[in-house]
């Protein structure tokens, strides 16, 4: 029941009456719970005393006032419309209904009234008792087989990047590792791999659904794969394609094998070819059954990967980024930790928590721009900044876009400094800087302070001389002047 009014009351219209507010206090004992007529108690004790139900209004208008379903369920209609004609016309209905069952017109009226109030914004009870029932049902799994839960998620969402990172920061936050794909471990699904999950390899971007079924297949049937060589000496190169292969490696499903990603991405080219050339031969027939294992092992035996260095992990992880949605290896903000700790108050997940137009100051790596024109035609832009527990979209206005322009850029470390807008849904920040990382201790160190020209003093000025070279220290100490006219020295 707690949940049915839960899902319910949290919704635009409850919310901005004072609804929910109501609900919570009598629901605490905080307010006293009254009823206009004793026959409103048992249709309304549950939601003490607050209609929260479309199908309290048809109870109530069938108890009191004698209306048939058909007839409540044309009140219920007209009081969510709030149309004056249709409502006068209800009232006047109802108020005679009620009368002639005994009630006294001006009750009648008040909770006619108390009715047209809250029906605005009722939620039908059977559409919330479902999403309950699904709500109860989730939190269980999610409590009791966490594991099993978030990997059944990931793998219904594998194809929306957005909740891709929702889901595997929420795996992050219940100390879940999600492993990357692994071309000898994964199966086509998120699985679930002692106490870790495992990246599905249908996840992974331009790999389809009926190449990794063969893949599969290959795998179960014979045995797992030694190198990238014998991983297309043996898979169907028709369905299996070098784009696929690709994409495999640069994801890190072939990290497990011979070579690094590097090796393996050179290695393609060659693998392929040979590996054609085997499959074309056993096609025709010309290799008898030692003769294609002779070729194997021949082939097998030429393995040759170049001497070149693994790429470095930034572009590892920029791979993982593009192909997968998500950093799984490791995050470009790792090595940094430390260092936005000591500097900054917020990560992204605390944004949740904090007032509405609060200065915040957030670092994180830029994964999408959008890039809109204003209505002076006036370049602007939308970004999603991401840190290591979450994401969070930023505005950055005309006024300020061209100045910061250079720093906005996919894959970019930044820092922001902004307001917090949590009127939007979800909320945002609005930007007033967006600077390179490798500012930060410049921005968080040194002092800037603000003054208006038309509101200096000179026994204010004396004072803050005397405060500065009191305390004198390392860091640089900015005086800003503006004038009326917003310009700055």
């Amino acid at each position: 029941e707690d949940l049915i009014a839960v899902l319910a009351l949290y919704r635009p219209g409850p919310l901005h009456s004072r609804m929910v507010d109501d609900f919570i206090k009598r629901k605490h004992g905080q307010s006293k719970v009254q009823y206009l007529h004793p026959e409103l108690k048992p249709i309304l004790e549950e939601t003490y005393g607050v209609i929260l139900y479309q199908e309290q209004v048809m109870r109530i208008a069938s108890v009191l006032a004698g209306f048939s379903l058909g007839r409540a369920d044309i009140l219920r209609r007209a009081m969510g419309k709030k149309i004056p004609r249709l409502m006068d016309e209800q009232r006047d209905k109802f108020v005679q209904g009620a009368k002639e069952k005994g009630l006294d017109s001006v009750v009648a009226k008040r909770i006619f009234e108390l009715m047209a109030h809250f029906a605005g914004y009722g939620f039908n009870k059977s559409h919330s008792a479902s999403y309950a029932l699904i709500s109860y049902q989730t939190a269980y799994l999610k409590a009791n087989y966490p594991l099993e839960f978030m990997a059944a998620l990931l793998t219904s969402e594998r194809e929306n990047t957005d909740k891709l990172i929702l889901y595997t920061n929420e795996c992050r936050r219940m100390g879940i590792e999600v492993l990357p794909p692994d071309i000898n471990q994964s199966s086509t699904k998120f699985i679930v791999a002692g106490d870790k999950i495992r990246f599905g390899l249908t996840a992974v971007k331009n790999v389809g659904e009926a190449a990794i079924s063969s893949v599969l297949k290959v795998r179960e049937k014979e045995a797992k794969f030694s190198s990238i060589f014998d991983f297309c000496t043996r898979v169907d190169l028709r369905t299996v394609n070098k784009r696929i292969i690709e994409s495999l490696v640069k994801c890190g499903a072939f990290d497990s094998l011979v070579g690094n990603r590097s090796q393996n991405l050179v290695a393609i080219n060659e693998a392929t070819e040979e590996a054609s050339q085997v499959q074309a031969d056993r096609e025709r027939g010309q290799l008898s059954f030692f003769g294609t294992l002779e070729k194997r092992g021949e082939s097998l035996a030429k393995e040759r990967f170049p001497e070149i260095e693994e790429a470095p992990q930034s572009r590892r992880l920029a791979w993982e980024k593009e192909l997968l949605g998500i950093y799984v290896s490791g995050h470009p903000l790792e090595k940094y930790q430390k260092k936005i700790t000591h500097y900054l108050a917020n990560s992204i997940y605390d944004l949740s928590g904090m007032r509405d137009r609060e200065k915040i100051r957030i670092v994180g790596v830029i994964t999408t721009i959008i890039q809109k024109k204003d209505r002076k035609g006036k370049r602007m832009a939308f970004f999603t900044l991401e840190d290591l527990e979450s994401e969070i979209e930023v505005v950055v206005f005309s006024s300020l876009y061209e100045e910061y322009a250079s720093y906005i850029k996919e894959g970019g470390l930044v820092l922001v400094k902004g307001k917090l807008d949590t009127a939007s849904t979800p909320p945002k920040v609005i930007a007033q800087e967006v600077l390179p990382f490798s500012r930060i201790e410049d921005v968080t160190h040194n002092l800037h302070i603000n003054l208006k020209e038309d509101r200096l003093e000179k026994e204010k000025l004396v004072r803050l001389k005397e405060i500065l070279c009191s305390y004198k220290g390392k860091h640089n100490t900015y005086l800003h002047f503006s004038n009326k006219g917003g310009e700055e020295t």
